[in-house]
């Protein structure tokens, strides 16, 4: 019994590792939109210095965003013609290229459907005037489960990550960056070291669980200076020149990835992301669309990650936790007998982006392969699609 057990087990791993043969059928995207100008409109509160004027109005896509997404979206075209996959305009019902609601998201939608499908009018913007201002519920970090057992389940998981990362040095080090023993939030709220404040857990019903305190106003300035970095600001703009070096990126970017985690945690994220996760299934499930570009943002890509529970998720060459244009790659491949998944979480670097380079095969965006925990990848990074779609959401 042992050896036949044996056998059967290395058939099914030579079936997995065997890639000769192997077309790609089927792919989903799921992208975060790209350079946006700040959230945060308040800024002035935080430090005495001028802040850098960015073209466009909060919120929204910048026009560096534009071409930077058009990159991305030449990059993948150039990978769906090397596979067969794509070539010229497909049919409408091949396509699928889906935005939350917001004119970021939008904005990015267009701006990849345009360049990956040029001349093929294969982006409808289908969403009304009337909602634009209002999350598509599809991408919108809202509990499924309200009951009173579970909020207080989720406050504990918020708690207690928030008390796993010590982030004194990061704080330390913004306060210097701000000034802000000199700023208007010193002067008129007393928060002059952000070190010495607590943050707070927030959570109301039917909004997304949030913090206040030191961890959001780090959380919107560094994202503010993130932003004007890849806008391509003169250094001297970025952060008053203050960041000069890889390490003061890295200290201060703990802060952000430190706000996400604490918002979604593993458990929040499996609640949070049932909506999403039963469209990208029905999807999966199906021959068609053979290409859909869901577009959100970096709490849409974080939830799924987690909700999934990948394994070890490393993003190299980025600060951020989850980069800007970024995309989680889902790839269902086949070779006539067997199907398979392959993911990859596909974005472009931090240097990209600041420097606006132009992206291809030979000049690719970032790639890392990417393991769930309960799909096993073979030494290719391919899992059995049946594993997969037996996580059944």
């Amino acid at each position: 019994m042992a050896l036949i057990l044996f056998i059967f087990c290395v058939i099914a791993l030579c079936k997995c590792n065997k890639l000769k043969g192997l077309k790609l059928e089927q792919v989903l995207v799921l992208g975060r939109h790209n350079i946006r100008t700040p959230l945060t409109t308040n800024l002035d509160i935080y430090s005495p210095n001028k802040w850098p004027k960015f073209n466009e109005t909060d919120a929204n896509l910048t026009q560096r965003g534009v071409l930077m997404e058009s990159f991305m979206a030449e990059y993948f075209a150039e990978w769906l013609a090397s596979e067969d996959f794509i070539k010229g305009c497909p049919g409408q019902e091949e396509v699928l290229i889906y935005p939350n609601t917001l004119s970021r998201t939008r904005g990015t939608a267009k701006s990849f459907a345009d360049a990956a499908f040029p001349s093929c009018s294969i982006y409808q913007d289908k969403h009304s005037q009337d909602n634009r201002d209002v999350f598509d519920p599809l991408f919108h970090s809202l509990f499924q489960n309200t009951s009173e057992n579970f909020i207080e389940q989720i406050k504990n998981e918020m708690k207690n990550t928030l008390n796993e990362v010590d982030l004194t040095e990061s704080y330390l080090e913004l306060n210097r960056i701000l000034d802000i023993k000199n700023s208007d939030i010193c002067k008129q709220k007393n928060v002059c070291d952000l070190s010495k404040n607590s943050t707070q857990i927030v959570y109301e019903e039917g909004k997304e669980p949030e913090v206040q305190g030191p961890l959001l106003i780090g959380n919107q300035v560094i994202d503010t200076f993130i932003m004007s970095f890849y806008e391509g600001f003169p250094l001297e703009n970025v952060a008053w020149g203050k960041v000069t070096s890889e390490d003061q990126w890295e200290i201060l970017t703990r802060i952000t990835k430190h706000n996400i985690n604490v918002r979604l945690g593993p458990l929040a994220s499996k609640d949070i992301g049932k909506p999403l996760l039963k469209y990208m299934f029905n999807i999966f499930k199906s021959r068609n669309p053979k290409f859909t570009m869901i577009v959100g943002h970096d709490t849409n890509i974080c939830v799924i990650l987690k909700a999934l529970d990948f394994k070890n998720v490393n993003v190299v060459n980025q600060y951020e936790p989850y980069p800007i244009g970024g995309k989680l790659v889902f790839q269902k491949w086949s070779n006539g007998a067997d199907r398979f998944l392959k993911v990859e979480y596909v974005y472009p670097t931090f240097s990209q982006l600041r420097n606006s380079e132009k992206l291809s095969l030979t000049h690719p965006p970032q790639k890392v392969l990417l393991e769930l925990k309960d799909c096993k990848i073979n030494d290719s990074g391919f899992c059995p699609w049946d594993d997969f779609i037996k996580l059944n959401y």
